[in-house]
C-alpha cells in the first residue's frame, strides 16, 4: 500500500477543510430557484481537486470529511443520508472518468453533479415512497449541466495554479 506524503496528507486536510468553508457558505444561500435544495455544489471542487492532484484515497477522505462534518456542524441525520449517497456516486463517477484521463475535469465534475443529483433524488423517492419524485431528476439533471461545468472549470483552473506552487510533486 503507498504511504501518503506530508505533502498529500496537508493539502488532503487543506482541501477538506476548504470543503467545510464552502458547503457553510453556501447553506447560506440558497439559490433562487423553483428547485428546492438546489445548490451550485461548489465545494465538490475540492474532491475533483484531490482527484486531479492527488489520489482517489486522499480525494475519498476530503469528500468523507464534507459530508460527515458537513452533516455533523450544519446539517441533519437526513442530510447526512442525501449528502453520502449523492456524493458516493458521484465520487465514483469523477474517479472513474479521472483514471480514464480522457474526460477533461469539467467532463467529471457534469459527470459527478448529475450522479449527485441522482442519488439524492432517489434517496428522496426511498424515505417518501414516492416513485414520481424521480421525475425531480430531470430539471436537476439539466442544472448539473450548469453547475457540473462551473466547479469543472473552476477546478481545472486551480488544478493549473497549484501545479505551479513549489510544495507540489506530482
Amino acid at each position: 500500500m503507498k504511504k501518503f506524503s506530508t505533502r498529500s496528507i496537508v493539502l488532503g486536510a487543506l482541501l477538506a477543510a476548504c470543503a467545510l468553508l464552502v458547503s457553510f457558505i453556501e447553506s447560506l444561500f440558497p439559490l433562487p430557484l423553483p428547485l428546492p435544495g438546489a445548490k451550485l455544489g461548489l465545494s465538490n471542487i475540492t474532491v475533483l481537486l484531490a482527484l486531479l492532484l492527488l489520489d482517489g484515497r486522499t480525494a475519498f477522505f476530503v469528500l468523507a470529511v464534507k459530508v460527515l462534518l458537513g452533516a455533523l456542524l450544519f446539517g441533519t441525520p437526513i442530510s447526512l443520508l442525501y449528502a453520502a449517497v449523492g456524493g458516493s456516486l458521484s465520487f465514483a463517477a469523477m474517479a472513474a472518468l479521472n483514471a480514464r484521463r480522457s474526460v477533461s475535469p469539467i467532463g467529471q465534475s457534469i459527470a459527478g453533479a448529475a450522479l449527485h443529483n441522482l442519488g439524492q433524488v432517489l434517496v428522496a423517492a426511498a424515505l417518501t415512497a414516492t416513485p414520481r419524485l424521480l421525475l425531480y431528476y430531470t430539471p436537476l439533471a439539466l442544472l448539473a449541466l450548469l453547475t457540473g461545468s462551473l466547479s469543472g472549470f473552476l477546478a481545472q483552473l486551480c488544478a493549473r495554479s497549484l501545479r505551479r506552487l513549489p510544495f507540489h510533486s506530482g
